[in-house]
């Protein structure tokens, strides 16, 4: 487990919550120290290889540093969880402040879709 806390855009795995078993999944940090308790958790949308209609390619463009699957990956914007940061397992990366931010747009946008007016 790495000690020092992570920051928005970094892709660690960490437990799935949404799946039965042990098997942990890549996370996409949005926001670390926007939330409480920050560096002791974070709030992140799930990676996936699933090339889902709505789901976000992850090109080579947007990884900043570590290494990547050979396979394509892609984030679920609304496969939203709170990680732990006991709970990490392995860093993987980090993305650009653009794909990032892409995301957490789409999430707003399912977040508040069901509302009259916008939050944004």
């Amino acid at each position: 487990m790495n000690n020092d806390p992570f920051d928005a855009g970094d892709v660690f795995w960490a437990p799935d919550p949404y799946n039965a078993g042990e098997n942990p999944r890549p996370w996409l940090v949005l926001t670390a120290e926007g939330i409480p308790y920050g560096g002791e958790e974070y709030l992140c949308a799930g990676l996936t290889l699933s090339d889902l209609p709505e789901n976000i390619e992850i090109t080579d463009d947007d990884w900043r540093t570590g290494n990547h699957p050979e396979r394509t990956s892609y984030c679920s914007p609304w496969v939203l969880a709170t990680v732990k940061h006991d709970a990490v397992a392995n860093p993987q990366g980090t993305v650009t402040t653009d794909f990032r931010e892409r995301v957490i747009g789409r999430s707003v946008d399912y977040l508040t879709a069901d509302l009259d007016v916008s939050l944004r």
